[in-house]
């Protein structure tokens, strides 16, 4: 099992818990069809909020689907279901990102180096562990 934080804009957050489906681009299905796997668990991050708000599981294989679900002008055509199991946390995530690597070793902002990476980075369980009971609370 691998552990990933996950971003979203508010917008397309919302769609994606209605949905429970996640999507990203084109250009990253090789390592988001290929290294994410049914049952690998998730935290959410909402860049324009810069707050955690939820997590949960990968619930099903990657697809490539053409047609517009997340937004009119955004096409994430490479999707998998996911179950969250918390939404609404709304954690702030000022200074939570120096706990985990390798947001800590990274030379630009949480939010800038998700989106340089596709929308998710996998991290350790470790750290994994560590940002869950953070969040919580």
């Amino acid at each position: 099992m691998k552990h990933w934080i996950i971003l979203f804009t508010p917008e397309t957050y919302e769609l994606v818990k209605q949905k429970s489906m996640i999507g990203v681009r084109a250009n990253v299905w090789k390592s988001f069809s290929e290294k994410m796997q049914v049952g690998d668990r998730f935290i959410t991050y909402l860049s324009k909020k810069m707050t955690f708000d939820g997590y949960g599981t990968i619930a099903g294989d990657a697809v490539f689907e053409e047609t517009r679900i997340f937004h009119e002008d955004k096409w994430f055509p490479c999707r998998r279901p996911v179950k969250f199991e918390k939404v609404g946390l709304n954690k702030p995530s000022a200074g939570l990102f120096n706990g985990v690597a390798p947001f800590n070793e990274a030379n630009t902002g949480p939010g800038n180096y998700l989106m340089c990476k596709g929308g998710f980075v996998e991290v350790s369980q470790k750290d994994f562990n560590w940002l869950m009971a953070e969040i919580r609370g």
